[in-house]
């Protein structure tokens, strides 16, 4: 199984952060006719980039990418704890990049037969780090050791005990995907079955091409 990120399209495609990446770009000294110059544009162009009014494809921001891609990308972050099961000593963690996928599976809570609620047990949470480079979060909801209640907070990551995994290529996302449905999700067939589906979509989503996956472009 091959994935890769896509060449030509995915560069024509609209960058969404071309305002945050001309301001690091102007902030740092450089002028908006410098910017033109660099990148092969009209000094009005750079201007409505600034104000957010137009977006640039990635292709064209090429020059201020290789500059300042890593400084997007850092901008762009999570923190997340692990409790010691016998200590309850706290580690934390900062893992950066943007979060593609976060997946929750849920308890079914019921009375008398009848469904009352769902409650978050585990969760999947996939960072894309760069060139091709992902890093999966395993996270389980905290619950108190007296009484085994799930902790509540209004901040979400707040709740869960998270295992920070290595990074892994999207090919070897797709595969350990598979497998945490068939180890992990055995207890909750339709998601088992349904996130393979979620992988792929995020991934195609994010421009990149996955291997097996059938498309039909449009002609304009």
């Amino acid at each position: 199984m091959e994935t890769k990120p896509k060449g030509k399209n995915a560069k024509k495609k609209p960058f969404k952060q071309t305002q945050q990446l001309i301001n690091l770009a102007l902030n740092d000294g450089w002028t908006q006719v410098e910017i033109a110059e660099k990148c092969r544009v009209h000094q009005s162009v750079v201007s409505s980039w600034k104000k957010g009014a137009k977006k640039a494809v990635e292709s064209t921001l090429m020059p201020l990418l290789e500059i300042y891609g890593h400084k997007l990308r850092r901008n762009s972050f999570r923190v997340y704890w692990k409790l010691d099961p016998e200590t309850l000593k706290p580690t934390f963690h900062k893992v950066e990049g943007k979060v593609i996928l976060s997946q929750s599976f849920s308890d079914p809570r019921r009375k008398n037969c009848k469904l009352i609620k769902k409650i978050p047990v585990y969760k999947l949470v996939i960072h894309d780090q760069g060139k091709g480079k992902f890093r999966v979060i395993q996270q389980n909801r905290l619950t108190f050791g007296d009484s085994n209640e799930e902790l509540e907070c209004s901040q979400e990551d707040a709740i869960w005990s998270s295992i920070i995994g290595d990074q892994m290529s999207a090919v070897e996302l797709i595969d350990f995907v598979e497998i945490y449905c068939k180890e992990q999700l055995r207890k909750y067939p339709s998601d088992a079955n349904t996130l393979p589906y979620l992988i792929r979509k995020a991934l195609l989503n994010h421009g990149y091409h996955v291997e097996g996956v059938v498309e039909y472009p449009a002609v304009w």
